[in-house]
């Protein structure tokens, strides 16, 4: 029984930070195969308060295991050991007691503990759910026939693999594509992040943008290769990055600038590497010093003529990677405005008293990135696109960070591109990562032989047809189908198990802005949306505007 409540101390805890439960399949992947590249993520305070909150449970255990103990000797008769005996069976019996009510209604219970995250801890028994929660929506769930096949993905990487540059104008722009990491669209602010927000004013401004997926690699394949980030897992697509690879073709010299060098760890290192660019400036994380210098040696790569007598300058890309915004959020002193803010090492997992510190110091980091990108952002005859990678949760959706849970908080993160004929406009349905390169490649001028080989749309055009979008999952292989008609409803979206290779795909229902389950609003349809998506995907040729 004493190792029952530790356990159940122990889970409680996770789930406060990460959102999922200790015996799940879920916590095996984070244990098994993302833990080793969050290691340099960890601070000293975080690790000293993990190891307190550990050594706390575990004396807790041994003081009520000590004081059962000698509670059934004081009580027992002659034969104390067979007493203690008794006792333990009788604990043991009764645990599992609990658990027999939420193992009969384990659909019921698997939902709840999704959807409230912080209920009391017996929660987990199933004592406390509303067993028919799910039965309003079971029916519709059925999809009758598959939706896509092997076959299908087939093609569609082969349209990807031939797609091809078919003409580009005599005089293209430079362009630059800064990515921030978990960038909220929140913070682009005139009071957090000016220089942004006025270059957002005077350009394309995505106001419900949402990255690939909640994670860094799943938000830089979508920007790369203009595909939703479910193709993610498929290698012979991962590894031919269409922006590298279409952009070499147009004649343009290509850049990337970070201030980390831990690729690999993501899985990104297949469209993250020095065989792709001509110029490849990354080092280890060292500070607000490392985004300096990549920001530097961006700034010298699009600004450098160095070319011999009567050579014509190449057409420039550069792909600028910052981190000052990622967790404990780098700030310079003199942009500390927001208080009260956090010290670099506040500890994780924090709870509702310490948020409002650290989403200030957040604010105040975001400060001092946009602060650090001025200079780059004067250049009139530039193609500029700042985006985040990802979003990031301050207990929102009750869970800390990004990676964890397909919320909006996740998931959403600011878009905006400005630069040489492009339109001042706000865009307010839902966009994603798989549109910015169909739509630089638009900007630039650059004509491709299969623009429907792209997920994402051109969001340049005059009248851009908003499409359903497919959110990835880093933990987990499930997806979030966004539909353009949510933007007014409590939806945010479908939820799916989904996987392309082998194709399976499973309709879990709607969700809300948290992630957490909803019973069907009247009206919506969630085989609806999944249908809708995977005829564009697969089915005939897409238009990109509306008639």
């Amino acid at each position: 029984m004493t190792m029952w409540w530790i356990w159940v101390g122990a889970d409680l805890l996770v789930f406060h930070w990460v959102g999922f439960r200790l015996i799940s399949a879920d916590a095996w992947n984070l244990f098994s195969t993302r833990v080793p590249s969050l290691v340099p993520y960890l601070t000293f305070r975080m690790m000293l308060r993990w190891t307190f909150a550990i050594a706390v449970l575990f004396a807790m255990g041994w003081i009520c295991h000590r004081g059962s103990q000698l509670l059934a000797q004081a009580l027992a008769s002659q034969t104390r050991q067979m007493s203690v005996r008794g006792a333990t069976h009788a604990w043991t019996l009764s645990v599992l007691m609990t658990a027999i009510p939420g193992l009969l209604a384990w659909s019921s219970v698997e939902i709840n503990m999704t959807r409230v995250p912080s209920r009391h801890a017996l929660g987990v028994t199933g004592w406390f759910d509303n067993h028919g929660v799910d039965s309003q929506t079971k029916e519709q769930h059925v999809l009758p026939d598959p939706l896509f096949t092997s076959e299908d993905v087939t093609r569609r990487t082969r349209m990807l693999r031939f797609n091809v540059v078919q003409e580009t104008q005599s005089l293209p722009p430079d362009i630059l594509l800064i990515v921030v990491e978990s960038l909220r669209p929140e913070l682009v602010d005139p009071s957090v992040m000016p220089n942004t927000y006025s270059r957002a004013m005077r350009g394309l401004w995505m106001r419900r943008h949402h990255s690939g997926g909640n994670a860094s690699s799943l938000g830089l394949f979508s920007l790369v290769s203009g595909l939703d980030a479910i193709w993610f897992y498929l290698a012979d697509v991962r590894f031919s990055p269409a922006m590298n690879r279409l952009f070499e073709q147009a004649g343009y010299e290509l850049g990337f600038f970070a201030g980390a060098d831990d690729w690999e760890a993501f899985q990104m290192e297949a469209f993250i590497h020095a065989d792709a660019y001509d110029t490849f400036d990354i080092g280890p994380r060292n500070g607000l010093a490392s985004d300096r210098h990549a920001i530097d040696s961006a700034y010298t790569f699009l600004s450098r003529t160095d070319l011999p007598d009567g050579e014509q300058r190449s057409p420039r890309l550069a792909v600028l990677y910052l981190y000052a915004t990622h967790a404990p959020f780098l700030v310079a002193p003199e942009h500390v405005r927001d208080l009260p803010s956090a010290g670099e090492d506040y500890p994780l997992p924090f709870g509702p008293d310490s948020r409002n510190a650290i989403w200030n110091r957040y604010r105040n980091s975001a400060r001092t990135l946009d602060a650090m990108i001025a200079p780059l952002l004067n250049d009139a005859n530039r193609l500029v696109a700042i985006v985040g990678d990802h979003g990031e949760s301050f207990l929102e959706d009750g869970t800390i960070g990004h990676g964890t849970r397909l919320s909006a908080t996740q998931v959403r993160t600011p878009a905006i591109l400005f630069g040489p004929e492009v339109t001042q406009r706000k865009i307010d349905f839902n966009t994603s990562h798989a549109d910015l390169l169909p739509t630089l490649l638009s900007l630039a001028k650059i004509q491709v032989s299969d623009p429907d080989s792209f997920d994402g749309i051109d969001l340049s055009a005059d009248s851009p047809k908003p499409r359903v979008l497919a959110i990835a999952d880093y933990l987990r292989p499930q997806a979030l189908l966004i539909s353009p008609s949510t933007i007014d409803s409590k939806v945010l979206g479908v939820h799916c198990k989904l996987t392309l290779r082998p194709p399976e795909i499973q309709i879990r229902g709607p969700r809300d802005a948290r992630g957490y389950s909803l019973d069907s609003p009247a009206g919506f349809q969630s085989p609806r949306v999944v249908q809708e998506y995977f005829r564009r995907a697969f089915g005939k040729p897409r238009q990109q505007t509306a008639n």
